[in-house]
């Protein structure tokens, strides 16, 4: 591996270990390649030089049957950027804004997209607000499936009320009909 890859691996595990509230134990060589190069201070925080070496895309979603489509915009969501970071949405709020119980909790589905190798984390989402995990993990772009129901004018009028300037990508599927709401009414899902 060469220094600037090196230096980008080491920046994506502190950006995660900070996103996830875990220590980090740099070694002394690597903490002092990153503080040399001002991409971290002495705590090991990012430096807006440091945040920058990196792209970070936010994608979301319920999840509740992993199918070709969600891995298709997962692995499209990957390809925006250098680390993935995937909203899995809470259990309230799929009652809330699908009317309907999901049929696996949200535990399982966070196992289940955690799973997927385009995924570098999977979180759950804030019960009540978008922008709480917007606002925690500071995306460089939000890529939104061809069919979520998010205003791309309300989350980026918003970000920048934080401070927080993003992109947003609405991707497109080479699988619009394959959704989990048909499979789950598929006659042949019962037979499972």
């Amino acid at each position: 591996m060469n220094e600037a890859d090196k230096i980008k691996s080491l920046i994506k595990n502190i950006y995660l270990s900070k996103l996830l509230g875990n220590g980090l134990e740099l070694g002394n060589e690597d903490k002092e390649l990153l503080i040399k190069n001002r991409f971290i201070d002495e705590n090991t925080n990012l430096t807006k030089e440091g945040r920058q070496k990196i792209k970070v895309v936010l994608a979301g979603g319920v999840f509740d049957i992993i199918h070709p489509g969600h891995v298709y915009f997962l692995k499209k969501a990957k390809g925006l950027g250098d680390l993935l970071v995937v909203v899995v949405a809470r259990d309230v709020n799929v009652i809330r804004f699908k009317g309907v119980q999901p049929m696996h909790s949200e535990k399982l589905r966070l196992e289940l997209v955690s799973a997927i190798r385009y995924v570098d984390e999977a979180i759950l989402g804030d019960e009540n607000d978008l922008m709480v995990t917007v606002e925690k993990v500071r995306p460089d772009i939000v890529a939104l499936g061809y069919d979520q129901i998010h205003d791309e004018k309300w989350i980026s009028s918003e970000a920048q009320k934080r401070g927080i300037l993003l992109q947003i990508v609405r991707l497109d599927s080479p699988y619009p009909n394959i959704k989990s709401r048909n499979i789950k009414n598929d006659p042949r899902f019962g037979m499972f």
